[in-house]
């Protein structure tokens, strides 16, 4: 029987940075997480330092909106068009909400930190009409916010081999690293610069985890890194000087499946980052919440 890992539990003191969870959201059914506002509060309490929420359509920027009329205090937003929402939105309400985010990130820059998450999603989208409708998307997203001068957050999930379009079997996308040479070439063809790009809960394949740092690019490394051998094994040989820290919450819970998580579980990423680079949880800690503070341009207030 193989030995099992064990990672060291994050130290008392921690300071750190969530740069990417979902705070307010809408509430998993019979759902036990504290209240947002809770949330909220536990995180500074615990060391946290800046949150950052990332919205992903017009309803949950809406939400965040009216969150921060009462909890602003270092504590902001990337705006969002998840490849989730490309997918499921139905037809006969993509168009006014596609304008209305549109029309909100050209006209409020100093609202929000970023463009993001937006991208491809190949387990959501199973069908070649479906994946090709996200790369579409994604690139007008492109083509719209190039010149806004904001850092962009991307969401990036491959598609599994089961999850293969059968229909299309020699097709670019069925591979399994599909979305991420698509996205590059996309990147690419519109020379966006690499060090404004962040992957968010990078995923790999392993060998992105070495080659795009080295282009530039940064990755987060989700709190699920903690417990789970596979998140950790994709970051592995990443320079701790390109990586974030997340939660993605309320998923990628430490060491549990599920919609469990909190912002300020961030801690665990700190401490899969430490075990996976065998180096301190306090240099992970510092360095992490410098290349959060640089990548945003985060304005902390005492």
């Amino acid at each position: 029987m193989p030995k099992k890992i064990v990672v060291q539990e994050p130290e008392m003191g921690l300071k750190f940075i969530d740069v990417h969870c979902h705070l307010p959201f809408h509430r998993p059914k019979n759902d036990r997480l504290p209240t947002d506002k809770e949330q909220y509060s536990n995180y500074f309490k615990m060391g946290g330092q800046y949150l950052i929420t990332s919205t992903i359509d017009i309803q949950t920027l809406d939400l965040t909106l009216n969150f921060m009329k009462n909890f602003d205090k270092n504590f902001g937003f990337t705006c969002g068009w998840a490849p989730q929402t490309v997918t499921y939105t139905p037809k006969n309400k993509y168009d006014s909400e596609w304008k209305k985010w549109i029309n909100f990130i050209q006209n409020n820059h100093d609202k929000y930190l970023g463009i993001g998450e937006f991208g491809l999603d190949f387990h959501h989208a199973k069908s070649l009409e479906k994946r090709d409708k996200q790369v579409e998307e994604f690139r007008k997203i492109i083509e719209i916010t190039r010149d806004l001068g904001k850092p962009y957050v991307l969401h990036v999930r491959n598609a599994a081999e089961h999850e293969f379009d059968r229909q299309h079997p020699k097709h670019r996308f069925n591979k399994k690293d599909g979305a991420n040479k698509e996205i590059l070439k996309i990147l690419g063809e519109y020379k966006i610069d690499p060090q404004r790009v962040l992957w968010h809960c990078f995923s790999g394949p392993m060998e992105y985890g070495r080659t795009l740092p080295n282009q530039g690019f940064m990755l987060s490394v989700p709190s699920s890194a903690y417990g789970f051998d596979r998140w950790r094994k994709v970051s592995k040989f990443s320079s701790i000087e390109s990586l974030l820290t997340e939660t993605d919450s309320y998923y990628q819970h430490p060491f549990k499946r599920g919609p469990l998580n909190v912002p300020s579980n961030v801690r665990y990423s700190i401490a899969a980052i430490a075990f996976s680079h065998n180096i301190s949880q306090d240099l992970v800690s510092k360095t992490t919440i410098e290349n959060a503070i640089q990548f945003f341009d985060l304005k902390i207030k005492n």
